[in-house]
């Protein structure tokens, strides 16, 4: 069981926006608990956080994170309980936040399995939100020139993740809909 006092620190850490103070607390965790996926995923979540809010590069331009371990522990996470789509979901957009599309392409495709495997899973606003993410970084790394080869190669995987997050079971499905007058 992970200690309930450091979890509570932790959030209101985030909560603050203290998230270096918020990886402590993680780091804490585990140490103590390094058999759960709870402390790699905070940890994580709070360097992405700490990273989004005030960017990565010192003022000397070296990574003041370490944006490998956070993927990393990601990874751990979601790989310690293969059942969360949550922990599945963040490593997939941490991945994509970091620019790593091809990989965050094939933990989406994961995510989408384990949404297929089961009932109790939808995954339906992961992957929408994921398209949206996946089009942000095509446009921003092709300065929205669509027509070029990046643009050309993820755009059709952004776009059926798009309609798999609209309930869709496929894009031949959302087509059929798009075809009908």
């Amino acid at each position: 069981m992970v200690d309930e006092e450091l979890s509570v620190k932790a959030a209101q850490c985030i909560m603050s926006g203290d998230y270096m103070g918020a990886m402590e607390n993680f780091e804490a965790i585990i140490d103590a608990h390094g058999d759960s996926p709870v402390g790699y995923h905070g940890w994580a979540e709070a360097a992405l956080f700490e990273i989004q809010a005030n960017g990565n590069f010192d003022e000397k331009g070296n990574e003041r994170i370490n944006e490998g371990q956070v993927a990393a522990y990601f990874q751990k996470a979601a790989k310690m309980d293969p059942e969360s789509t949550e922990y599945q979901a963040a490593l997939a957009n941490a991945l994509i936040e970091f620019d790593r599309i091809p990989k965050a392409i094939r933990e989406l495709k994961k995510l989408k399995e384990l949404g297929d495997s089961s009932d109790d899973f939808d995954v339906t606003a992961d992957l929408f939100q994921a398209a949206k993410m996946l089009i942000d970084n095509i446009d921003f790394k092709t300065n929205f020139d669509r027509s070029e080869a990046f643009a050309k190669q993820f755009i059709p995987v952004a776009v059926e993740f798009a309609f798999l997050g609209m309930g869709f079971s496929s894009t031949e499905e959302a087509v059929e809909y798009l075809a009908l007058e």
